[in-house]
């Protein structure tokens, strides 16, 4: 029976990826594939390097541990938003002797035979191109609009007298409580969460009123 990962991302914990759970999971049993790990990751891959991401770290484990033949992700950018850091993670795992499938498009890195799937890596790498002018392409609208907003006179941010309690901020990020509680740096967590500094200092305010 083939030993396999599941991987899956999300941006924001706004977002859930209980979709991309269910379709890989359906697809391993469809395979008769043994899911060694199911890895999940909440993170803005287009801000945050593959090196500080942990997710990334722990797949990369199994794999040299040999304790996975194929990692199995919904599209090739489940990997990663920066196209460097999407062939670094597949250049590795390819060395490792793990194929990467993706379920979009139901191909995958290497061959039956364990060979390199020219074709595939080469559709995998425009793919990730594409993956990152789109992102690239959205932030610069978001800040387009932020900025023909100021120039109307707009105010932009929470509308006064819609300031969170304490109770509502720690109920809200539990992440960011989690991670506050847990010693890391206010810079880190904001990283990580994506979430401003301002809100990570907020949060751990509001922890101190509310368990005070």
């Amino acid at each position: 029976m083939t030993l396999v990962a599941i991987f899956v991302r999300v941006s924001s914990k706004s977002q859930e990826y209980d979709r991309q759970i269910s379709d890989l999971t359906a697809h391993a049993q469809k395979m008769n594939y043994q899911v060694v790990e199911i890895i999940t990751e909440v993170v803005s891959a287009s801000k945050t390097a593959k090196e500080h991401r942990e997710a990334i770290g722990q797949l990369i484990k199994l794999a040299r541990a040999g304790s996975i033949r194929k990692v199995l992700v919904t599209e090739v950018s489940r990997l990663g938003r920066r196209t460097a850091d999407i062939l670094q993670v597949i250049e590795e795992l390819t060395e490792l002797k793990v194929s990467v499938y993706a379920h979009n498009f139901g191909q995958e890195t290497l061959t039956k035979e364990g060979k390199r799937n020219t074709t595939i890596n080469v559709m995998f790498t425009l793919l990730a191109e594409f993956a990152r002018m789109e992102t690239e392409l959205l932030s610069e609208r978001i800040r387009s609009g932020q900025e023909e907003a100021r120039r109307k006179g707009k105010k932009l941010g929470r509308r006064p007298g819609t300031t969170k309690t304490a109770d509502q901020l720690v109920k809200e990020y539990p992440g960011v409580v989690k991670d506050i509680r847990a010693g890391l740096s206010i810079r880190k967590i904001s990283a990580f969460r994506e979430v401003s500094k301002d809100t990570v200092q907020r949060v751990k305010k509001a922890i101190m009123q509310t368990f005070a």
